[in-house]
């Protein structure tokens, strides 16, 4: 175990997350909260801890930028990658604009750092019982005329239980969907 630790240390994943340079602005895009709300049911606090009440980190996260589509989807995943980029440039404030058949609550980092402290996961699922966890987003990438997405969503529930990724999505009619696409993701589970 203290080899991982140390090898964690010394070795950060490129997938870690990285904290958004500036001050937090309220984040105002409603088709975000739109592709929120779509990818909200697929995360595992949800689909497989059965969460009752979703804790929601009002911070977002920027993660570095690991989808790699090949050359036929490059055109139509290209300029909502680079918007990706773009919009995580700045840290943003979540409002509470989620569309979720799930009552939820917004915390901010200070909160999250007041009830998990160092590692105390116990005290954490004491104040949020129903929870499981908690989730986070970035700020959503989108080609110009909003028909592609590019958002991360993870969740974290434990000193060895977490998990998130990319998820890409299509507007078809009016209905965000997940993209299907050829190319390279990557996603982290513990």
């Amino acid at each position: 175990m203290l080899v991982l630790l140390v090898l964690a240390v010394l070795f950060p994943s490129p997938f870690q997350a990285r904290q958004a340079v500036g001050a937090p602005l309220d984040y105002q895009d409603p088709e975000a909260y739109v592709v929120y709300s779509m990818i909200l049911p697929s995360d595992w606090v949800i689909r497989d801890a059965h969460a009752k009440h979703l804790v929601i980190l009002r911070e977002t996260h920027v993660y570095q930028m690991c989808l790699r589509p090949e050359p036929e989807f490059e055109q139509t995943l290209g300029q909502a990658i680079k918007d990706y980029s773009r919009i995580n440039s700045s840290a943003w404030l979540s409002q509470d604009k989620f569309d979720s058949a799930f009552s939820y609550e917004l915390i901010s980092n200070e909160k999250l750092t007041a009830t998990l402290g160092k590692g105390n996961w116990e005290n954490f699922h004491a104040y949020f019982p129903e929870s499981k966890g908690f989730l986070e987003f970035s700020a959503v990438g989108f080609n110009e005329d909003k028909t592609i997405a590019v958002v991360y969503m993870g969740h974290s529930c434990g000193l060895l239980c977490g998990g998130g990724g990319f998820h890409v999505l299509e507007k078809k009619e009016g209905k965000w969907l997940p993209l299907h696409w050829k190319g390279s993701s990557c996603a982290w589970v513990s």
